[in-house]
């Protein structure tokens, strides 16, 4: 006798584990995420993103094109991205579940409502509610005027929020985290006209440039792997060791910052490890693709897929605009010492740092080769040596009370002076 075991899931056991392992903020920056593809898709101009966290509600509201009803019904509050979901190109939401995913974590009531094209709609879901029945894992959709949204737009507003949630919506520490956040992962929008609000506030612009004039120049390498558009952009900005490294960026979408370690090319293949000398170093690449699933991003978006075989490819072409650019600033730290012991009448390396000026990525000219000045010469310096002997350790006590130094170095060096001078004036 056959019998049949019932393994669907129960609807506590998905939410808690959909919802376990992203951090708050992570998952806000999902429904930006969405906003921004909205964005992106309708083309949108003056886009903006408003969220707001008042009266105990939480509140995200954009006019990024609306969501128009077939969709709603068909692929947005799907669990996952059905196969027959019309691809939305260059998309920053890829696998069907940020949205979702958040207003779970946020509260235990939602309500949705958009507007596109004259056509609204709005859903209103209990979770406690709906958890109920595991056997229906459908949405009521009303089909209506919208009222609380113009055409074009989109608004979400979760109740009955969880403490803890609620608890870290109302730190001003953790609101100045999140715009900082959503500042750099977003900056390609945001630089391009998108405004983003939280409470208010706007969002700052966050600024990635890189040092450019005519005797110091950028790397900077286009091409393209299997329909994935690459571009590689390196070179030298402001001394800083925590913001000098690698930035990865999957279609405008920044996913890691100021990455020093081995997933970008530090300490492989001859490269050194990141070292305060090389924190002048920036190096950008961005990933653009219709199809999103090819790109190197974990599907969080806060890091890289190392295995993916387009970022491999990309990988060995950022340790080769890395190369020269490392040599640079090995032998720019090196004038610099040099310098100051006096080997040195001038410092072309530094100089060339100081002279240029800040650009924009999207201004930057594609040049495979990383111009800079030539290193210095040295000076012709008279060989020395060094002079060894031993003593007395009381006898170098009582020299450093004569001569007034404190050191075994300073006294060979002082009674060596001393001797030229008496002893040796004829020659």
């Amino acid at each position: 006798m056959t019998k049949t075991i019932d393994a669907s899931p129960t609807k506590e056991f998905f939410i808690d584990m959909l919802t376990r392992d992203i951090a708050l903020d992570r998952s806000l920056l999902d429904l930006i995420d969405n906003s921004v593809d909205a964005a992106r898709e309708n083309n949108i101009e003056n886009a903006w993103i408003k969220i707001y966290f008042k009266d105990g509600n939480f509140v995200i509201h954009d006019n990024c094109g609306g969501m128009d009803i077939y969709s709603a019904q068909n692929y947005a509050f799907r669990f996952g991205r059905p196969k027959n979901n019309p691809a939305t190109p260059n998309s920053v939401g890829q696998f069907g579940v940020g949205m979702k995913r958040t207003l779970f974590k946020l509260g235990k009531k939602f309500k949705v409502y958009s507007k596109k094209k004259g056509e609204a709609f709005s859903i209103d879901i209990d979770v406690d509610k709906w958890k109920v029945d595991d056997k229906d894992w459908t949405f009521n959709i009303e089909l209506n005027d919208a009222i609380e949204v113009n055409n074009g737009e989109t608004k979400i507003i979760v109740s009955d929020i969880y403490p803890d949630i609620s608890e870290q919506l109302s730190l001003q520490t953790f609101i100045n985290s999140l715009s900082q956040e959503i500042s750099s992962a977003h900056f390609m929008s945001i630089n391009s006209g998108l405004n983003v609000y939280i409470n208010d506030e706007k969002v700052s612009n966050y600024h990635l440039t890189l040092l450019h004039s005519d005797e110091l120049g950028v790397y900077s390498k286009e091409f393209n792997i299997d329909n994935v558009s690459v571009k590689i952009t390196a070179g030298i900005s402001e001394r800083k060791l925590e913001a000098g490294g690698w930035y990865i960026v999957c279609n405008g979408r920044l996913v890691e910052s100021a990455n020093q370690n081995r997933i970008t090319g530090w300490q492989l293949d001859g490269i050194p490890k990141y070292h305060p000398d090389y924190a002048f170093f920036r190096g950008v690449v961005e990933f653009n693709c219709e199809d999103s699933s090819k790109l190197p991003w974990t599907t969080t978006k806060t890091g890289v897929d190392r295995d993916n075989s387009i970022y491999r490819v990309a990988l060995n072409y950022m340790k080769i605009a890395m190369r020269p650019i490392i040599s640079f600033l090995r032998e720019r730290a090196k004038e610099d010492m040099q310098f100051k012991n006096g080997l040195l009448d001038s410092k072309p390396l530094n100089e060339s740092i100081g002279h240029a000026t800040h650009v924009q990525l999207n201004v930057i000219e594609a040049s495979d080769v990383f111009e800079r000045p030539p290193a210095a010469e040295r000076k012709d310096m008279p060989e020395v040596a060094t002079i060894q002997y031993t003593v007395l350790a009381s006898d170098i006590e009582k020299a450093k009370l004569s001569l007034n130094v404190s050191t075994n170095k300073e006294v060979g060096e002082e009674t060596f002076n001393y001797y030229m001078s008496y002893e040796c004036k004829n020659g």
